[in-house]
């Protein structure tokens, strides 16, 4: 069977919908299952949402501990990302970091020109898909679910991704470059 997963806040900036009524399409397929993991405002409209589209094997969990996240987001087959339009500038979907760092493909529904969308897209590690395309969702997650190996390239693709350039050499590079510009900056 494959996971599909969402983890994280379900607020004003996020929007399952597109991504509901494609798996809504994939109803009858056994090897599909969906995890909805976090809370906030929008949790009611998501589980009226499902309840509306009668989708099978849908899980709902609470909010998890940070020291439980890493197990969590590996029970994921796949992730989902998500931001409305009109969300640029102010918010950055975290998500995409803690999926690329366990090596999952994405499906990010949202603006195919902000920071996620263009991180998904180099990275080659999932599908980029407008808010409201339902078809293009269907066919990413058709694609997704009834292929393991695209699902283990992209998984890798994620994996590779982040180590070059959010892995810890690149953090802690990062890190001390502030402190040497600051401790320069302070003398001067």
């Amino acid at each position: 069977m494959t996971t599909l997963l969402y983890s994280g806040n379900l607020g004003i900036g996020q929007d399952l919908g597109t991504v509901l009524r494609a798996a809504a399409r994939l109803n009858g397929d056994r090897d599909l299952q969906i995890i909805i993991i976090g809370g906030g405002k929008g949790l009611p409209s998501v589980k009226q949402l499902v309840s509306e589209l009668q989708l099978r094997n849908v899980e709902f969990g609470e909010p998890v501990p940070l020291y439980r996240l890493f197990d969590v987001l590996a029970t994921g087959d796949i992730h989902i990302i998500c931001q409305k339009p009109g969300t640029e500038g102010l918010l950055v979907p975290s998500k995409i970091y803690s999926t690329l760092a366990v090596g999952r493909p994405s499906l990010f529904v949202g603006p195919a020109d902000c920071e996620v969308g263009q991180i998904v897209r180099d990275s080659r590690s999932g599908f980029v898909v407008r808010p409201g395309d339902v078809e293009g969702a269907f066919d990413a997650l058709t694609s997704l679910v009834h292929s393991a190996a695209l699902r283990c390239e992209m998984g890798e693709n994620a994996k590779e991704y982040y180590e070059y350039y959010f892995g810890r050499q690149k953090s802690v590079a990062r890190i001390i470059t502030i402190i040497e510009h600051v401790g320069r900056n302070s003398h001067s």
